[in-house]
């Protein structure tokens, strides 16, 4: 009987309630001995039991509470549906236990088979899986032959590889390594120049003589010293940078056309600022004042003339893209956080002035409004 469980179709679940305390025996004697006959020839519980087609029933005893039974009965079924549900029904019908009153409440009949259903479907899909690890990938193949395609379209130039246009365009863009050339080609991008790592070799002057130079750079610390490193050598005119920790490799071609379109003109080299005028609290008092409530972010040349304005969610962004040469302080109607001062430093800024400010070590000057 053990095995009628694992193989049945249904278990019938019903719920006891006895009003005084009573015992398996006495429960199963009311099962068998109260159906008996109700639903005729054929389903009679012990005929079903002794053919299979019923298996052990099971009673699980609940804590009893005021002299009480509960307790929960489990029978297997191999009848169809239709005879189950009618074996079901005629189990609610028991309203004794012995000699006590009790009630018998049908709470589901469940298929045991949707465990297996679920089984089979989960099991197909892990197949199917397989199946398709094997069988050729047609994306990867065509774009495994575009690959060899825009490796071949790769040019030497005096040692530094490129892109096809890169003689004859007016402009060009310089990265840093060969992987950024074959995926700006990958997006039609043909007119890049990898520089090929840090070390910036002295023929990429050559190469750019008389263009118009984009620098478009990973946005990482290593992009930073790259681009100070190229303003030594070359005339710049324009500076990219990928998205904060992303490598200009790695963008998709929505990513590195939103990156070139933000580009940003820069001065020709690196200078030191020049010097902040002396009564400079006063200059910035009305400016300040005009800020007030706008969530504005200013920036300043070294005469305090306005060179760019941004809002304040959006200057970390600007603070990647953009190179700032000529910017010598920033205003801004809101916070000054670390990660906001760290960013701001890396472009050499002499001065910041805000609304607030987080408490952390700086080099750079920063003063408050409550410092005016």
């Amino acid at each position: 009987m053990g095995k009628i469980t694992e193989n049945a179709k249904y278990i019938i679940k019903l719920s006891l309630e006895a009003d005084s305390l009573v015992e398996r025996p006495d429960i199963v004697g009311a099962i068998f001995g109260q159906t008996e006959g109700l639903l005729g020839p054929g389903m009679d519980l012990k005929e079903l039991q002794e053919s299979g087609r019923i298996g052990r029933i099971d009673i699980n005893f609940r804590e009893s509470k005021d002299e009480k039974t509960r307790a929960e009965i489990l029978i297997p079924s191999n009848l169809s549906a239709p005879e189950t549900a009618l074996l079901a029904a005629s189990l609610e019908t028991i309203d004794k236990v012995g000699y006590t009153k009790a009630r018998v409440t049908l709470r589901e009949i469940k298929d045991v088979r949707e465990s297996r259903r679920a089984f089979i479907e989960q099991r197909s899909k892990e197949i199917l899986e397989k199946l398709y690890e094997k069988t050729p990938d047609t994306k990867e193949t065509l774009n495994k032959i575009s690959e060899d395609l825009r490796t071949k379209e790769i040019k030497n130039y005096n040692g530094l590889v490129g892109g096809p246009d890169v003689l004859k365009s007016k402009e060009v863009l310089v990265v840093e390594g060969r992987a950024d050339v074959i995926n700006l080609l990958r997006y039609g991008i043909k007119n890049a120049v990898a520089i090929g790592g840090s070390k910036v070799l002295p023929q990429i002057k050559e190469i750019v003589k008389n263009k118009i130079v984009t620098v478009f750079l990973d946005g990482d610390r290593g992009g930073d010293l790259i681009l100070k490193r190229l303003k030594q050598v070359l005339k710049i005119d324009f500076v990219a940078r990928a998205p904060d920790g992303k490598e200009v490799e790695e963008l998709t071609k929505k990513e590195i056309y939103q990156c070139l379109k933000n580009k940003r003109k820069t001065e020709t080299s690196i200078s030191s600022k020049s010097k902040l005028p002396e009564n400079l609290k006063e200059k910035l008092k009305p400016i300040i004042k005009d800020m007030l409530g706008t969530k504005e972010v200013k920036l300043l040349d070294s005469d305090l003339r306005e060179i760019h304005k941004t809002s304040y969610d959006e200057l970390p962004q600007l603070l990647k893209i953009a190179d700032l040469d000529n910017v010598s302080v920033i205003l801004m109607d809101g916070k000054l956080t670390k990660e906001l001062a760290e960013q701001i430093g890396k472009k050499g800024i002499n001065l910041v002035v805000c609304f607030d400010s987080e408490r952390f070590k700086t080099k750079m000057k920063v003063l408050c409004i409550h410092d005016f």
